[in-house]
């Protein structure tokens, strides 16, 4: 199992729709696992957090698909409306070599409990990733820009210092440049594929 974790806006969605695409073309199957779509169900947000925070994960029902699907039992993927914050399932096809677990928050949930064999930490100036996410949010998410800033200045940025900055001391792969950080990646699983393989 593969993390993909970093701050929010900051291309980990992209990141790894790239990497799959390239591991594909090496042979190898990933299965994309997106923590977003483990937020808990009708959760009241925190008071200091608002859903910037690992609690805001429904840590039970991603390390049971998790259990699942290294088992080959899953069979059908959860998806989270971040409009309606209604959960919904679609079918999922779980033949794959590797599972790409890409998110901000959910990560932190696996390090002593079910710790990756590479976790990949994904960093992008604040400026950017603010008008990224002012952009997804308003066009995807159904929020006005005022809620969007509000959201990121009170709880976004206290809730990454709390608990995604740490996992850049965490990470095996720090990307900074997408290109490179995709090319060391690709190496580093097509190597521990490798090895399972002959194991």
């Amino acid at each position: 199992m593969i993390c993909i974790c970093g701050p929010s806006a900051a291309g980990k969605t992209l990141f790894t729709g790239l990497l799959a695409s390239a591991l594909q073309n090496a042979g190898i199957q990933a299965i994309v696992i997106g923590c977003d779509d483990y937020y808990r169900e009708h959760w009241t947000p925190d008071p200091l957090f608002g859903f910037d925070t690992v609690e805001a994960i429904d840590a039970d029902s991603l390390m049971d698909d998790l259990s699942a699907l290294r088992s080959g039992l899953l069979k059908q993927r959860r998806r989270y409306d971040m409009g309606s914050r209604a959960v919904h399932w679609t079918p999922l096809d779980n033949e794959g070599d590797v599972v790409l677990l890409e998110g901000a928050y959910g990560p932190q949930l696996l390090l002593k409990r079910v710790p990756p064999d590479l976790l990949i930490y994904l960093e992008e100036s604040l400026a950017v990733r603010a008008l990224r996410r002012l952009r997804r949010d308003t066009r995807e998410r159904e929020r006005t820009m005022a809620s969007v800033l509000r959201q990121m200045l009170k709880q976004m940025i206290p809730g990454e210092r709390r608990f995604i900055k740490p996992l850049k001391e965490e990470a095996d792969v720090v990307v900074t440049r997408t290109d490179r950080g995709l090319t060391e990646a690709l190496v580093r699983i097509i190597d521990l594929c490798s090895s399972k393989r002959t194991h």
